[in-house]
């Protein structure tokens, strides 16, 4: 499996404070069944304010570490980008830290806010040739109820990849999102399914209970897709299509 979203270098955002944390998140990870993962952490200014070079060189450094221990952890580039001005001018002028080949990017915005001309400033990086990945969209007012799951579907329908979190599909209906979670994967609007683990305290909620009920949900044909064949696509830049319920 491939998790596309995950924050395991250490003490630079919320993620794990020390190389021991994010060695025990590496391992826990590599033991649940991941070989692959995107570095995604947080680039927000002027809270987290990473760039590409510092975080070039904290991979670097964790790869060495793994090896030195015989953790068989692939670890790609990436970044949890902010959506706020700053942050997106930086990707259209190349900057930021995309996923793999550089034209797919993981990109947040606040649970409660509707960013004025949101949805345009997405197509706009997109005609630029980037690929947006919408992170967790089950946490996101604007896709909530029917008019929300609409505008989720055009997005959709438009090429962004939405994914959601598998520690919330694990929750139920009507708690934390879950029930969102559930009905944009089986209204076929998922193209993404990740950890976004911080600590390895995270992981079972992700790999077990979650993952438990993806496969209830979906079969062997949703973890694929979501957790092998589009994380390889993004990761090369390619489209990605959302997992579909027979």
């Amino acid at each position: 499996m491939i998790d596309l979203h995950t924050h395991i270098l250490p003490g630079i955002d919320d993620g794990p404070k020390t190389w021991d944390d994010s060695l025990a998140l590496a391992k826990a990870l590599s033991e649940a069944g991941v070989s692959e993962v995107a570095a995604t952490s947080h680039i927000k200014p002027p809270v987290w304010p990473n760039e590409p070079q510092p975080l070039a060189d904290l991979r670097a450094e964790l790869v060495r570490k793994l090896e030195a221990l015989g953790i068989a952890l692939v670890i790609h580039p990436g970044a949890e980008h902010w959506y706020c001005g700053a942050v997106l001018d930086s990707l259209a002028e190349g900057g930021g830290q995309p996923y793999g080949n550089g034209r797919a990017f993981l990109v947040e915005i606040h649970p409660n806010d509707d960013p004025p001309l949101f949805d345009e400033r997405l197509y706009s990086l997109q005609r630029q040739g980037l690929k947006p990945v919408l992170a967790h969209v089950e946490r996101y007012r604007i896709f909530e109820g029917k008019k929300g799951r609409l505008r989720l579907r055009g997005l959709v329908e438009r090429g962004i990849t939405a994914q959601i979190n598998l520690g919330t599909l694990g929750r139920g209906f009507g708690w934390a999102r879950g029930g969102n979670a559930k009905r944009f994967l089986m209204d076929g609007l998922v193209g993404l399914v990740c950890g976004d683990c911080h600590s390895s305290d995270d992981v079972p909620a992700a790999y077990d209970t979650g993952l438990s009920a993806l496969r209830k949900l979906g079969g062997e044909s949703a973890i694929q897709r979501l957790l092998t064949r589009n994380p390889r696509s993004l990761l090369a830049g390619k489209e990605v299509d959302p997992w579909q319920p027979a």
